[in-house]
């Protein structure tokens, strides 16, 4: 008698136990060098309060953001947090619903193994067996569908950010702006040198000015 087809498991990793995670180990540094400026020896001395001039004496400018905050708050990546859910259920639809299909033929083919020649028999095994190597397969590609998504989601938001701090830091104002996350290589920094909401705040307008008007146009 043909043997039942094997159940088959789906498990989709969305964007808050992948992307982000992948996204959190991220070190965003921008070594931007000012011209026409002669090297000098870093100081010793505390770096200043005031957050817009970020070290007093200092031959290296440094500022830094939290990661976390940027992660969390940036609107690009909330839409495609969003998007990615959306994407992986309908192919977590899809395959529920070729699995079910390939459930039924089986069961189909089950009920009349009792009158089947042994030549119908071993064509129904064989039927079975290609079956259940159609829905590896099939998962396969799902899954291999939603790790490109990822890659390219993560290429655009490194491109995204790196593009922005390079206009932001385009009068050569600091020589290094850092990502500091808790628990990460950098243990600790002075909170005068954080220019996280500066960042966050240009990366959400430039977004929002790019996204806001082809929504309206879609609408139209």
């Amino acid at each position: 008698m043909a043997k039942p087809l094997r159940q088959i498991l789906i498990q989709f990793h969305y964007m808050k136990s992948i992307f982000l995670t992948s996204l959190m180990s991220l070190c965003i540094i921008a070594a931007i060098t000012s011209c026409d400026r002669s090297p000098e020896q870093i100081s010793d001395t505390p770096a200043a309060t005031n957050k817009n001039d970020t070290t007093q004496n200092s031959g290296l400018r440094i500022a830094f953001i939290y990661g976390d905050s940027i992660n969390a708050k940036y609107n690009f990546l909330i839409d495609a947090e969003e998007n990615l859910e959306r994407e992986g259920k309908q192919m977590d639809e899809r395959l529920r619903r070729k699995l079910s299909r390939a459930e039924a033929r089986a069961r189909e083919l089950q009920g009349q193994a009792a009158t089947m020649t042994q030549m119908q028999m071993q064509e129904a095994q064989l039927e079975l067996q290609n079956l259940d190597l159609e829905m590896q397969q099939f998962q396969e590609t799902l899954a291999g569908d939603i790790r490109k998504m990822e890659i390219d989601l993560q290429k655009d938001y490194v491109g995204r950010v790196d593009s922005f701090l390079e206009a932001y830091n385009s009068d050569g104002k600091y020589d290094m702006i850092m990502n500091f996350q808790r628990g990460g290589n950098l243990l600790w920094i002075n909170k005068a040198f954080d220019i996280t909401d500066e960042v966050l705040k240009g990366l959400n307008d430039a977004y929002d000015a790019r996204v806001k008007p082809s929504e309206s146009e879609s609408k139209k």
